[in-house]
């Protein structure tokens, strides 16, 4: 690990190492690491890092550790009364771990925002990486099947008692929310109590999301992390 600028902490992340989570980063950008090996994104996740996108001219992997947190407690998921129809219905099944590579490509088909360029911040890299951490049981998918079509999920890292999602999709309305409810129901069967949520959305607040400061959070993150 090589701090590159002195003014802001900005890293070379060159070994499997990370700064201390609490550092003031600028935008919370912490820098960039050449690959996303298992053992980096275990350490960093582990720490409340984790790699954004892929910067194309130099092959780099930028990373973060936001000073604002968004979670969302498995017990406030939102709920409502066409939700619990659609979930009790049998045209609708889900599942955990039976599809990840094809949710990870179908979450890579989600445009990025515009000051991260054209196409998807899932690099082809990115799939690689997570595909390699799932087979090696660090990553799980979350499967939204609609009379036996995938139409939505998620896909994220589990460590612990701590899971942090990545991206989602649907192809058909609600069916994203419907998976995270289903997930959320296993969660608090297995006392998980949070799903870290990174930096949030729209979609996320609307489902019961929450924002929380990065020193709760991290103290959150530890004990998850240990099971």
């Amino acid at each position: 690990m090589i701090r590159i600028d002195n003014l802001y902490p900005l890293y070379f992340l060159d070994n499997y190492d990370f700064p201390s989570p609490y550092e003031n980063f600028s935008e919370g950008l912490v820098g960039a690491s050449p690959d996303l090996h298992p053992q980096r994104l275990l350490n960093g996740y582990s720490q409340g890092f984790f790699p954004w996108y892929q910067v194309e001219d130099d092959k780099t992997f930028h990373w973060y550790q936001l000073d604002n947190r968004m979670i969302l407690y498995t017990n406030k998921v939102t709920r409502t009364k066409n939700l619990n129809k659609k979930l009790r219905s049998k045209n609708w099944d889900f599942s955990i771990n039976q599809n990840f590579e094809e949710v990870i490509k179908n979450c890579a088909n989600i445009k990025r925002p515009a000051h991260m360029g054209d196409g998807t911040w899932i690099s082809d890299d990115f799939i690689k990486a997570y595909t390699n951490l799932h087979n090696l049981g660090y990553a799980l998918s979350v499967e939204a099947y609609y009379q036996d079509e995938l139409v939505g999920g998620f896909y994220g890292v589990a460590i612990g008692k701590y899971f942090s999602g990545e991206s989602m999709f649907a192809k058909k309305s609600d069916a994203s929310k419907l998976a995270l409810i289903y997930f959320c129901d296993l969660c608090q069967e297995n006392k998980i109590e949070w799903i870290d949520c990174q930096s949030g959305s729209e979609h996320l607040i609307r489902m019961g999301a929450e924002i929380i400061e990065k020193n709760k959070y991290l103290e959150m993150l530890q004990i998850a992390v240990k099971g």
